[in-house]
């Protein structure tokens, strides 16, 4: 079997056996198309761990960060251990072959806390909300009448909800309406992997924002059940918060925001606030502790500059 038939047969499985996310299954598509104009065409019997090597060094010279390296490597991994269990091959190359990738260890990127405070009074004014104004429907039905200004809406409860539970932009844009539950403050959330998980949502003011924009998304005469709509109706994709995000650090004039990095900042200011790191590693959705970790690192840079600034040393010399 050639490997490019192979490669389909593998994301076929990834789709509807495993039910893998939409985005994986693009990144699973570019990966394998990497691998396959890499090695060319052949029966996959025949690829060895030599030619595995090889794919690894053609990888490390390209422009490729170790990031997508390694990522690439995964996916082919996986690939093959899927061939070995349904006998398609003999032999898994991928067995004792040396090729791990070691990636550098870097802290995320996180909002300080005035940017932060500038993007919530960026989207509140995008709305026209004066700073006493509440996000009671009859505050909001005011002010939205057009499909239109329903991205504004979006925006802004895009902007709260993101910093305020931790959730990834996949997590946001794929919440369904029957998942919410406003008498409980807290909704369902589908998270990497299929698993399933709560958010909460920390306040009643949140808790209004949510209820008014089921009623005022209704603007855009929307044609699916989940939550976040477009101004014509349609699910809001990833990307359109991502732009929509994007704008709004543009109008605020701060430096480019991104939604994951809303997530960071969430996680960060939970553990500043000392909520246990069990806990943050549940609210986020984290498999391993080890990746909630590594907020703690950035915690620990903060706290290195609070004690090189308070200078207590040179109190007392």
């Amino acid at each position: 079997m050639l490997n490019n038939e192979v490669c389909e047969q593998f994301l076929s499985h990834c789709q509807h056996g495993k039910q893998l996310s939409p985005h994986t299954i693009r990144a699973y598509k570019q990966d394998l198309a990497s691998f396959v104009k890499l090695v060319k065409e052949q029966d996959i019997q025949s690829f060895d761990k030599t030619q595995l090597k090889d794919y690894v060094i053609k990888l490390h010279q390209s422009e490729l960060s170790i990031r997508t390296i390694k990522r690439r490597i995964a996916c082919l991994k996986s690939m093959f251990r899927w061939l070995e269990l349904e006998d398609i091959i003999e032999v898994n190359p991928f067995h004792k072959a040396d090729i791990s990738v070691k990636v550098p260890k870097q802290l995320p990127r996180n909002i300080p806390k005035n940017n932060l405070r500038k993007m919530l009074k960026a989207a509140r004014l995008n709305l026209n909300l004066a700073k006493e104004d509440s996000y009671s429907l009859s505050t909001l039905q005011a002010l939205i009448t057009t499909p239109k200004q329903v991205n504004k809406l979006t925006c802004l409860l895009a902007v709260e909800l993101l910093f305020s539970t931790g959730m990834r932009v996949s997590e946001l844009v794929s919440i369904k309406i029957q998942h919410i539950f406003l008498s409980e403050k807290k909704i369902k959330i589908l998270g990497k992997g299929q698993r399933e998980r709560f958010v909460f949502l920390p306040n009643k003011e949140l808790s209004d924002l949510v209820a008014s924009y089921l009623s005022l998304r209704e603007v855009t005469k929307p044609k699916h059940g989940l939550m976040l709509t477009n101004s014509r109706g349609k699910e809001a994709s990833p990307h359109f918060i991502r732009k929509l995000i994007r704008e709004m650090s543009s109008l605020a004039k701060i430096d480019r925001i991104t939604p994951h990095m809303y997530r960071h900042s969430a996680a960060c200011q939970l553990l500043e606030s000392g909520v246990d790191i069990r806990f943050v590693q549940r609210l986020l959705g984290h498999q391993s502790i080890l990746t909630t970790q590594l907020y703690t690192y950035v915690n620990d840079n903060v706290l290195q500059k609070k004690i090189a600034k308070a200078n207590t040393r040179g109190a007392i010399s």
